[in-house]
């Protein structure tokens, strides 16, 4: 059995548990490619149960498949867990720095995986001025709390962290303004992560692109506004708008950046 089947299989045992105990029932993190591989168990039969991805926040690349009761009656998976922390079987870590030191996403993942634990039981590491937020398996919160007291050359400082402040930190982003033929997806790639249509295309059938965390093959296929693109290794960014089109029939799009 390879890794991806054998994931697959793991997510469906935990949605039939889901299913015949009627609890809440959820993978560890996974990332783009992986969410779109167990995104077929959203098209099986789901007369008992609903499909979330819970991430700590909107739009988070992280994400776990959650799987709920239809009893709960949940809609939103964010504002269920805020509301029933009890039931989330997730936390959020807060690492905070002292003040001289300047640390970068690597280096919080870096120090964070040298204690020994797996990239799956974390999510995205939200890093800001003063530290990062690491959403984690609660499984793991304990250890973490007790063992990193280092990033890097700084010293840290770790508690749990509520989901409801991940709201506080807003994600650097950047505005591009660019004119395309067409909405076709290796226009958009090019335009956004500032690479060739032809680099844009090979990217995209090597399977490295995710529109709206579904993994996309075809070049030529058409996107929306709204669109959320996902490049492996470059980055994150979403077709915000259609400004208008051009006298040469070129359309004039918005795209926010996340830096």
């Amino acid at each position: 059995m390879t890794d991806d089947e054998l994931l697959l299989a793991k997510a469906r045992d935990l949605k039939t548990r889901s299913e015949d105990d009627s609890m809440i029932c959820a993978t560890n993190f996974l990332d783009e490619r992986q969410r779109s591989l167990i995104s077929v168990l959203e098209k099986e039969q789901n007369k008992y149960t609903d499909t979330f991805y819970f991430g700590g926040y909107k739009d988070a690349s992280r994400t776990a498949a959650v799987f709920v009761p239809k009893f709960f009656e949940v809609t939103d998976i964010d504002s269920f867990f805020l509301e029933n922390p009890d039931d989330c079987p997730f936390c959020l870590i807060r690492i905070d720095k002292d003040r001289f030191t300047s640390l970068s996403h690597r280096d919080y993942l870096g120090a964070v995986m040298a204690l020994g634990i797996k990239r799956e039981m974390l999510g995205d590491f939200l890093v800001d001025e003063s530290g990062c937020f690491v959403p984690c398996v609660r499984s793991v919160k304990g250890f973490l709390l007790s063992q990193l007291e280092s990033v890097g050359r700084a010293s840290v400082k770790v508690k749990e962290a509520a989901f409801s402040e991940i709201a506080l930190t807003e994600a650097k982003s950047e505005e591009i303004v660019s004119f395309v033929s067409s909405l076709r997806l290796d226009n958009a790639v090019g335009a956004a992560f500032s690479v060739s249509r032809t680099k844009a295309g090979e990217a995209i059938e090597k399977g490295l692109v995710f529109v709206n965390s579904v993994q996309v093959f075809k070049p030529d296929y058409k996107l929306s506004e709204g669109s959320t693109l996902v490049f492996r290794g470059k980055g994150k960014a979403v077709i915000e708008e259609i400004l208008g089109e051009s006298k040469k029939g070129r359309l004039r799009i918005k795209i926010k950046k996340y830096i």
